[in-house]
């Protein structure tokens, strides 16, 4: 409306279509978030099980190759039991002993030694009585040597060859002894480093893994990382402490987490021999371990954004071809509305002229002949004085027309209340209530502010036919003895109470049934919401109290009193008189 109040019919179906909008969003949120959450959960699960097969995996690895490294030992046990009982070791036949050596079979990389207890008799690398070292050119010769002498076979740590400089090798020894059990010497096979390597290289393993081979001492004998075969790589740090809690003599596997001499983070496979005391190790990049985990990590970013997308972009197609019907609706929702509240409009000011025709016909024509019946009985009282019957009807005659002329008075003055344009609804609103309670006689009282004059002319209008209408009803079914009409604007609302002392509704009207509301309210409660406001009734045996809400605006109320200050203005400008000559 042009006074800044705005019918609430016209508000109603706005925000539709963003609600709508956010319910498909939230929805398809939810299928979003199941989805991803299931998803996430049979990814992770599988990439779980990956991680430990690679595990297992590399245990067994290290295991096996484990294993292989305790049977080459052995074989070579074996073959030196064989040559133990070689006639020509026995009858101390060095050179025959040695030729025999030489005829023996032995892996690539290997060959083998007979030595007294003062050093090496016969090498199958050089020529027969070729000088050859010494067991005192050995730092760990006495220890090797009483290990051999309490064993009857060993197995060396890692050792440098003198007689082939720049190998490391490794000693599996076996004692001979004379008959009567006393060791005068041993025979070693030597296994190099380039053929422990091979057993090593066999494996197929992915770049940056590293497979190796350590002594007793965690010293490397041989290990390989990727096409470099060397002894330089050390052993993690943390295996040294896992394999401290063992004796030495069994068996132990595991799996460890450290970091490797060049910063890696690695995953550790180790199984230690008990027969031979070397360990064998597999060291695995743990970001080759954690692989598919990590990749199911970026898939599930990767489903994320995907999802998200598809899920924005469905709501959006969704909430698309949703908003054109539904828009379509609204807008005849609001059309039909609007029409509905323009015909009510209508017919609330085809009521108010009706009313208002109705008051004046009442007035200037029902009301006179009632005055003239009056007169009429007056005079005709003369003629039956003497007649104490007539005289008696004739009275009661009278009352009932005095009754209906006070009944047809008050009926007319609620129809046409005082001009509202000319006094505002301050004034408006108290003249009619003292009115009302003077032609009643109830008592009344009233508490209007001033604030009220400022609200638009159409919701003045709307407010005093509201307390018009209720007075009305106080005066036809409470029978109160007294009212109060009581207006305020508070918190942006205008609140007007009217209150009765009555018997309520829940009285002797409606003794059986609900309460039935009556056109006049459905009237009251049609014109505020054509502001947006609200009708309110308590009622009990105490008195009734109808309670009118409607929200006003700055805006109206500000222009409102912008238009009655001109008004006043232009009142008292002098007015200006037609000069035109005559």
């Amino acid at each position: 409306m042009a006074d800044g109040t705005s019918p609430i019919l016209a508000r109603t179906p706005q925000g539709l279509v963003p609600r709508i909008r956010g319910r498909l969003a939230l929805t398809f949120a939810a299928v979003i978030l199941v989805t991803f959450v299931v998803a996430s959960v049979l990814l992770l699960s599988r990439a779980q099980g990956e991680r430990e097969t690679i595990r297992e995996r590399v245990l067994g690895m290290a295991t096996t190759l484990s294993f292989g490294f305790d049977q080459e030992v052995a074989a070579g046990n074996a073959l030196l039991r064989g040559l133990s009982s070689s006639p020509a070791l026995k009858s101390g036949d060095a050179k025959g002993f040695y030729d025999q050596l030489k005829a023996t079979p032995i892996p690539d990389g290997s060959w083998l030694i007979l030595q007294d207890l003062e050093g090496q008799v016969a090498n199958t690398l050089k020529s027969y009585g070729t000088p050859l070292p010494r067991h005192r050119d050995f730092p760990t010769y006495p220890e090797a040597v009483n290990r051999i002498r309490e064993r009857g076979w060993a197995v060396s740590g890692r050792m440098g060859s003198l007689v082939k400089p720049g190998t490391t090798v490794i000693a599996l020894s076996l004692r001979i002894t004379h008959d009567a059990g006393t060791m005068y010497g041993f025979i070693s096979t030597i296994l190099s480093q380039d053929h422990l390597g091979t057993i090593l290289r066999g494996q197929n393993v992915a770049e940056g893994w590293m497979l190796g081979l350590y002594d007793r001492k965690l010293q490397p004998i041989v290990t390989v990382r990727g096409a470099e075969t060397s002894s330089r790589i050390p052993a993690p740090d943390a295996l040294a402490a896992s394999l401290a809690a063992g004796s030495g003599t069994e068996h132990m596997a595991g799996l460890i987490e450290d970091i490797d001499e060049r910063g890696v983070p690695v995953l550790v496979a180790y199984r230690s021999s008990g027969a031979t005391n070397w360990t064998t190790l597999v060291a695995v990049p743990l970001s080759d371990v954690n692989a598919p985990v990590m990749g199911v990590w970026r898939q599930m970013a990767g489903m994320a954004v995907f999802l998200l997308v598809a899920g924005s972009f469905a709501t959006w197609l969704t909430s698309r071809q949703l908003e054109r019907p539904l828009r379509a609706l609204s807008d005849q929702v609001i059309g039909a509305k609007r029409q509905v509240s323009e015909l009510s409009g209508q017919l609330l000011a085809l009521q108010e002229d009706e009313r208002q025709r109705i008051a004046r016909e009442l007035h200037d024509s029902t009301a006179q002949h009632l005055v003239a019946a009056n007169l009429g009985l007056a005079s005709l009282e003369r003629a039956v004085s003497q007649i104490p019957a007539a005289r008696k009807v004739l009275a009661e005659v009278e009352s009932l027309q005095t009754k209906a002329l006070r009944e047809l008075r008050i009926f007319t003055y609620l129809l046409h209340p005082p001009n509202l344009a000319s006094d505002g609804l301050q004034a408006t609103l108290r003249d009619f209530a003292e009115g009302f309670a003077s032609r009643t006689g109830l008592a009344a009282h009233i508490r209007v502010p001033e604030e009220v004059d400022d609200l638009p002319p159409e919701l003045q209008r709307t407010v005093l036919r509201v307390v018009q209408e209720a007075l009305t009803n106080v005066h036809r079914h409470a029978d109160a003895s007294r009212v109060s009409v009581d207006a305020r604007i508070r918190s942006g609302r205008l609140i007007a109470r009217i209150r009765d002392n009555g018997h309520g509704m829940v009285g002797r009207d409606w003794p059986d049934g609900p309460i039935r509301l009556g056109v006049g309210i459905a009237g009251m409660r049609a014109r505020l919401e054509q502001f947006g406001g609200d009708l309110k009734i308590k009622t009990g045996l105490g008195g009734t109290s109808v309670v009118a809400i409607v929200p006003v605006t700055m805006a109206g109320r500000a222009l409102t009193q912008a238009r009655r200050m001109l008004d006043s203005w232009l009142s008292r400008q002098p007015k200006v008189e037609d000069d035109a000559p005559t």
